[in-house]
């Protein structure tokens, strides 16, 4: 099996290399707008525990649009885990413009706000969690319902209605705005400065070439590996993702860091995140492309391999998708370790890896266990995944996952690389299997 790093221009790995260095997006809009044609009801009959607050009325956020005819629950009983949260949805009911929509009249709050309270209800939920509050069914996807637990359509959507930040229809300031960054800046590897904690950085950027400001693109964040930088994921197209995605996504390449010090070059270059300066780079550059871009912010998925998937997995660790400045919906990590600083998810974030049963360089051993801890977050019921013993590779889903929040791990007969099998850049198996899972959110 080829040790596959030929397309990594400067990616001399080594052991002693690894032993070597060790180891802001927006803030909540609390006037997201909430559906405008939801027709999501509440706890109607509160069959379930948590279904309890009758008072969500369709409705989401301060100055939402109610559902056309999105009633409170007007039986909803109150269960183990109603919602003392979800009532905190009620209110939408008297604010909604749609016909019909009413608050509950004889939903009862539970004795605690389990899972209800947590996850969002109508009503303020759109408002606080407008990153994954689109408009529609569940009524700002914080949804009619009390939460994930309550009975009406918004259920799973519920969940993510907490999100935080962002629109309420998942689209960034960006949107409907002609683009703050001069078009000869993008799509032709031009070095683009930016200020993270208080370090000059930069990165690199492509947009489809079919942009259009009224569309909310998916974003991917490319994190290169230790010796790479911005221009070698610029010349690899981003893990050959960006051919995969047919104009469909806007990705970034983030320049790592070397002796608490930009990178000029890509020998030594790296993220070992001291006092989480990369992740304020990450957060910099999400914010910047959200500002500029019309960016759908309920889907931003980062990717890299070693290094670059050890910085994935920390963005993801500690900005997911329904946490506190959170952002990430899903990640894919390429022979990954925690390298960039411990973490340990708490929240969902959808996962997919792949590392060689061979790997000389981070032990297969830390790929699973980077797996396990997301399948821990996630809700999975985990199982080891599949070592491959014949042929080129098998993968793993686990089992038992919440709803949208999936994790694959892929073992293959190989060494350290982001190319398994061939070594030949985009003619590995690995990388149609990423996009594929990052498409499907």
């Amino acid at each position: 099996m080829t040790h596959a790093t030929s397309f990594f221009r400067l990616a001399s790995w080594s052991t002693a290399a690894v032993l070597a260095y060790g180891c802001a997006s927006p803030a909540p809009d609390d006037t997201g707008t909430g559906g405008t044609g939801g027709t999501g009801h509440g706890g109607s009959g509160g069959s379930t525990a948590g279904g309890s607050s009758g008072k969500s009325a369709g409705g989401a956020g301060t100055t939402s649009m109610g559902g056309t005819g999105g009633s409170g629950g007007s039986s909803g009983s109150s269960g183990s885990g109603g919602g003392a949260g979800a009532g905190a949805g009620g209110s939408a009911g008297t604010l909604t413009a749609g016909a019909g929509g009413m608050s509950g009249t004889a939903g009862s709050a539970g004795s605690s706000s389990g899972a209800a309270g947590r996850m969002g209800s109508g009503g303020a939920g759109a408002g606080a969690g407008g990153r994954m509050g689109s408009g529609g069914a569940g009524a700002g996807m914080a949804g009619a319902s009390a939460g994930m637990s309550g009975a009406g359509a918004a259920g799973a959507a519920g969940a993510a209605g907490a999100a935080g930040g962002g629109s309420g229809d998942g689209k960034s300031a960006g949107c409907g705005k002609a683009p703050g960054i001069a078009s000869g800046m993008y799509n032709n590897g031009q070095h683009i400065s930016i200020t993270a904690a208080s370090m000059q950085r930069r990165y690199i950027l492509n947009v489809p070439a079919n942009y259009d400001n009224t569309h909310p693109y998916k974003l991917i964040i490319a994190y290169h590996e230790l010796n790479g930088n911005d221009d070698e994921m610029y010349k690899n197209k981003y893990y050959h993702l960006l051919p995969l995605s047919q104009d469909k996504a806007i990705f970034v390449a983030p320049n790592g860091q070397k002796n608490n010090a930009s990178c000029s070059d890509a020998s030594g270059c790296g993220w070992p995140n001291p006092n989480n300066s990369d992740l304020a780079l990450a957060d910099a550059v999400v914010k910047e492309i959200e500002d500029n871009f019309c960016v759908d912010t309920n889907r931003i998925f980062a990717t890299g391999w070693s290094y670059g998937g050890s910085m994935s997995y920390k963005t993801a660790c500690e900005r997911p998708l329904g946490g506190s400045n959170g952002f990430v919906r899903a990640i894919a990590v390429y022979s990954g370790s925690q390298l960039s600083g411990n973490c340990t998810p708490t929240k969902p974030v959808a996962y997919f890896a792949s590392h060689g049963t061979h790997d000389s360089v981070l032990n297969y051993s830390n790929g699973v266990g980077l797996a396990q801890n997301f399948a821990k977050a996630n809700g999975c019921t985990w199982a080891t995944p599949t070592q491959v013993s014949s042929g080129a590779h098998v993968c793993t889903s686990e089992m038992g996952c919440m709803s949208g929040y999936p994790v694959e791990f892929c073992s293959f007969n190989g060494d350290h690389t982001p190319d398994p099998d061939n070594g030949q850049g985009g003619s590995s198996w690995v990388y149609q299997p990423v996009w594929d899972f990052f498409n499907q959110f």
